[in-house]
């Protein structure tokens, strides 16, 4: 009897100890867990909030040389008057973002909408084009026709005898149309700040609505509890001494956010700022919290299964963001840089294969005859041929304007022949957007990569060379340097 006491009083220590030992670790991997979590927010956080910002730059770089393309456009029109240019020009106009387009002429006269001209007369645009030398950005300006904020972006024309610059204007509340990413909808707040002054406009706030009214930043430092020693003035002071980007975490109005800024090129002085609240992004924290009470009991299952789906999500997650900065918005192909780093990994898997360079023919002339709508349409057509009649593991890309290039995986001289000769084919006919149908043609360079002896940088040199000694004898045909059958 006494033994069987002294047993069952060591099995119930040995219950106590292992609930003990196991409540331990449900706290301990409680704790630790929510830790990982929230540095995994964090580095995502700073990862959409930086690519936000370089978007939203990349807006503004935009509506320069949409503004600069349109010079071009007017310089190629001749005995017009000019009534009939701006006719042309609003023709073209995309009316989803831009508000208005005109220009400036010589004698002091401006051709564009009856509020629009107010409004630059209003803010002084006639006095700084007669004094500007380079293409500017108008600070922002409260438009008389609604009241909503308008910026104004001014090209140059130099070389124009009768006008002295062509402008587009924008409202502020479309820069979402064009800087907006679908995931962030409702999540993230955009505004435009002069650094100076302290002064700002919200171009997007998280409920997907703009206030079209300057506020001043530090009236609303009230609102700021900064985190890790970080304060306004080292804030103020970074961007006054031209720091071009900076990322801090603070909370506001009671929320934990993650804030980045950075420089517009085209505005000197004036910063794009990314305000994202930390909880709206992700609740990995909160689901784990629930899940772990719950299944207490199967502890170490729930935690295996937990890391890998942080690191499955991690990894989709960075592919999707890693996604929105290496494709060409206009083509959805590679931009450069992502063609050269794909292209670069293939080299030194010492994968071989053909390097193509590839330029549309007449480019210029034909935007100049059509429009820069259908200049536009013609590249998305070049793209859509590219990944139609090339291997399905080709690299393509948009070199940059209209150049494009793909490299070919495991293919030969008369590979890179028959894929071209079915590309010149797939491209020679297209339909504009009027319904009307014109001939375009390509001319190409290429070379081969046999494993060993060149990068990146020699393969594309060559591969210029070989384009531009196609388009020194007749355009329109396809030449490779150095391919054997392998």
């Amino acid at each position: 009897m006494k033994d069987r006491r002294k047993s069952k009083k060591k099995r119930r220590g040995m219950l106590v100890l292992y609930l003990v030992v196991c409540t331990a670790v449900i706290v301990i991997a409680y704790f630790h867990l929510t830790k990982i979590a929230k540095d995994y927010n964090t580095e995502h956080l700073e990862l959409i909030s930086g690519l936000y910002a370089e978007k939203m730059n990349e807006t503004i770089d935009y509506l320069q040389s949409y503004a600069k393309e349109n010079v071009k456009t007017v310089r190629n029109i001749e005995e017009k008057k000019p009534e009939e240019i701006l006719a042309r020009l609003k023709r073209d106009l995309d009316q989803t973002v831009f508000c208005d387009i005109g220009f400036f002429m010589k004698d002091g006269e401006i051709y564009g909408g009856a509020c629009a001209v107010a409004d630059l007369k209003k803010n002084g645009l006639d006095k700084q084009v007669k004094k500007a030398e380079e293409s500017f950005v108008s600070e922002p300006y409260q438009s008389s026709k609604n009241g909503g904020m308008v910026m104004t972006v001014v090209a140059m024309a130099p070389d124009d005898d009768r006008i002295d610059a062509l402008y587009v204007s924008v409202m502020i509340e479309n820069l979402k149309k064009l800087g907006t990413y679908e995931l962030l909808q409702g999540k993230v707040s955009v505004h435009l700040l002069k650094a100076d002054s302290e002064n700002y406009i919200t171009c997007i706030s998280g409920k997907e609505s703009t206030s079209g009214i300057w506020n001043n930043l530090l009236l609303q430092q009230k609102y700021f509890r900064y985190y890790n020693g970080y304060s306004y003035n080292d804030w103020m002071l970074d961007m006054r001494m031209g720091v071009k980007e900076g990322r801090f975490t603070a909370n506001v109005r009671g929320e934990d956010a993650t804030i980045s800024y950075r420089s517009i090129s085209s505005m000197p002085g004036w910063y794009i700022i990314v305000q994202l609240a930390n909880k709206k992004i992700s609740n990995i924290t909160q689901y784990f919290s629930a899940w772990g009470v719950v299944y207490g009991s199967i502890l170490m299952l729930f935690t295996i299964l937990y890391m890998l789906t942080i690191l499955l999500m991690e990894k989709k997650d960075k592919e999707i963001y890693k996604g929105l900065s290496d494709t060409d918005a206009l083509t959805g192909l590679f931009n450069r840089r992502a063609f050269q780093a794909a292209v670069d990994e293939t080299l030194l898997k010492r994968i071989a294969g053909i390097f193509i360079f590839i330029d549309v023919d007449n480019f210029k002339d034909y935007n100049d005859k059509y429009g820069h709508a259908n200049g536009d349409l013609c590249l998305k057509h070049f793209a859509a041929t590219m990944k139609k009649c090339f291997p399905k593991d080709s690299i393509l890309g948009r070199y940059g304007g209209d150049e494009f290039v793909v490299y070919i995986k495991n293919a030969v001289s008369d590979d890179a022949h028959r894929y071209m000769d079915e590309f010149q084919r797939e491209i020679s006919h297209l339909m504009m957007s009027g319904g009307e149908h014109v001939t375009v043609s390509a001319s190409a360079g290429g070379v081969a990569f046999i494993g060993e002896g060149e990068d990146f940088v020699s393969l594309c040199r060559s591969a210029d060379n070989m384009l531009y000694d196609v388009k020194r004898n007749g355009k329109g045909t396809f030449k490779i340097k150095g391919a054997k059958n392998m």
